[in-house]
């Protein structure tokens, strides 16, 4: 017997994406008494945590015991993975799903603290519906979906930053992305260059350690970490490790340096970089390169109906209450905020 899906196709005020930002604002819509819909393309609860971080381990803490009891809202400080519910009984979910052994998540536990939440609360999203296209009309938005047409006055985009963006540097197509990286036995003994010096570029640098001959990270701006920037924007302190091998002399060379070109010699890759500080250029023969220059809002065609963007990443120009600052009635949630 066929289960019916939830949210059919129809009008509603439309929330799309199942990440926890659009699990987030259907549950808080709900509440208000507004009838959302969550489309989501993803095939279960979870959304980029279904395949990301690469190396498992979130770069967020979530820490089982505090000195603030779960149902206080000063404990939310200490759980940055769990999502919000007025019931304390539906609180800390991503502590519940966590072995013990780190107080960083591993991208599994995420995901099953996604799925407790999402059984908890009872928030519903249509899995498999993927968004195709949008148009406006005379009452708000039609989102045409692979299920069909959603029709609202009122758009929330929780669709995450996940498209791969590819930096403009000539041969870097010929490498892999950070969302295409091999497994990790594919890199033993291997020379490895990896393009960016934010935190997936040291996640993936830290996790190749034990298993590549020579690692090399190169951007043009020097790293700057957490314990600088006072955000997680930074690089976090556990992923130091290549920067003291590279102090240290173990194989690890950590370049401020632009990346002007990658090409192919046999089955190798020539990496040609000039340092920030002025001077030659140098090339680096490798047996492999990764790009982790990060992923780009996925906003689908909504770019082509007037939305402004900020920036080679396309986030979104928003007010302060999320709103589009050029479509009207489009909001956002989640990461593209």
């Amino acid at each position: 017997m066929a289960v019916e899906r939830p949210h059919p196709p129809g009008a509603y005020r439309v929330v799309v994406g199942s990440g926890p930002g659009g699990l987030q604002t259907a549950y808080s819509l709900g509440r208000l008494g507004v009838r959302a819909a969550l489309p989501s393309a993803d095939p279960s609860p979870g959304g980029t945590f279904l395949r990301w971080p690469y190396l498992q381990r979130l770069i967020t803490w979530t820490k089982p015991f505090s000195e603030h009891a779960r149902d206080f809202r000063w404990s939310e400080r200490y759980d940055w993975n769990s999502l919000l519910a007025n019931d304390p009984a539906h609180r800390g979910t991503a502590a519940e799903t966590m072995d013990g052994t780190s107080y960083f998540p591993s991208r599994a536990e995420m995901e099953r603290g996604i799925a407790s939440w999402v059984g908890k609360t009872g928030t519903a999203a249509r899995y498999g519906c993927h968004w195709l296209a949008t148009r406006r009309d005379r009452d708000g938005y039609v989102l045409e979906t692979s299920d069909g047409e959603y029709r609202a006055p009122v758009v929330v985009i929780a669709t995450g930053m996940t498209e791969p963006y590819q930096a403009p540097i000539p041969g870097l197509e010929l490498a892999s992305h950070y969302a295409a990286v091999k497994p990790l036995d594919a890199y033993r003994g291997k020379r490895v260059f990896i393009v960016g010096k934010r935190n997936s570029g040291f996640e993936l640098a830290d996790g190749l350690l034990p298993h590549a001959r020579r690692l090399i990270l190169a951007s043009p701006r020097s790293a700057i970490f957490a314990t600088e920037t006072h955000t997680i924007a930074g690089v976090r302190a556990r992923y130091v490790q290549p920067l003291e091998d590279h102090i240290l002399r173990g194989g690890v060379l950590v370049l401020d340096a632009s990346v002007e070109r990658v090409g192919r010699t046999g089955d190798a890759y020539r990496v040609t970089t000039r340092p920030s500080a002025g001077g030659d250029a140098m090339d680096f023969d490798m047996d492999e390169v990764i790009a982790a220059t990060g992923f780009r809002t996925t906003l689908n065609d909504l770019p082509a109906l007037g939305l402004r963007t900020h920036g080679h990443l396309q986030v979104p120009a928003h007010t302060p209450y999320f709103e589009s600052a050029t479509l009207p009635g489009v909001f956002f949630a989640g990461s593209v905020t």
